[in-house]
């Protein structure tokens, strides 16, 4: 099962593809009601979502989740584990960009404690974590970056710049990487490393 969480991101842009659940996560329900999608449930503390948005879903019968301002987890870790909970092994977070770095690098942190496959997707980028070895099939010319989170093995084929050997999050060369054929190999044998899949370039 597929999941979509829509974050309360800057981007405003939504791009739901074949999706079973949609989980609106606090201010993220703004953008749904300005697109005109219903949501199946909205998690979340509820401190950035419009009022008039919150009765809208009301109305609508949305299931809704509320959570303490003070608590242990981000909302956003929230809807991943009730994702995952009810079943979802594909995990898609939509409108993730934006002024909150924290809360990006917290999303980086979430994609590696859950070793489910979770992909945060945009308009230019895709990110998720690589944890084994997998072949992809890409365009030339592809512009993709890998970090280690925070030490990795990992051996890259199919691009520009090739590479056999450990990665450090301290020596970040892996950054700015490009693809020479239109199938590409990522082998992580040690470790976890996040990567960047520049769909335009950066």
């Amino acid at each position: 099962m597929k999941a979509s969480i829509v974050l309360n991101g800057a981007s405003k842009e939504l791009n739901i593809l074949n999706s079973d659940l949609i989980i609106a996560v606090d201010g993220g329900a703004n953008l749904l009601k300005d697109k005109g999608i219903l949501p199946h449930v909205i998690i979340g503390d509820l401190d950035s979502i419009d009022k008039k948005t919150l009765d809208y879903f009301k109305t609508k019968n949305i299931k809704i989740l509320k959570f303490p301002v003070e608590k242990d987890e981000i909302d956003c870790e929230l809807a991943i584990k009730y994702a995952i909970d009810i079943g979802a092994d594909e995990i898609e977070i939509l409108n993730f960009d934006g002024e909150r770095l924290d809360m990006i690098l917290a999303l980086f942190g979430l994609m590696k404690k859950y070793k489910h496959k979770i992909v945060a997707r945009s308009k230019k980028v895709d990110i998720g974590v690589l944890r084994n070895c997998s072949e992809i099939i890409v365009e030339k010319n592809e512009v993709w970056s890998f970090i280690a989170l925070c030490k990795a093995k990992i051996s890259l084929d199919g691009f520009k710049y090739k590479f056999n050997g450990y990665m450090d999050i301290t020596n970040p060369i892996g950054v700015s990487n490009v693809t020479i054929s239109k199938k590409i190999k990522i082998n992580v044998s040690d470790g976890e490393v996040i990567y960047f899949r520049w769909k335009k370039n950066p």
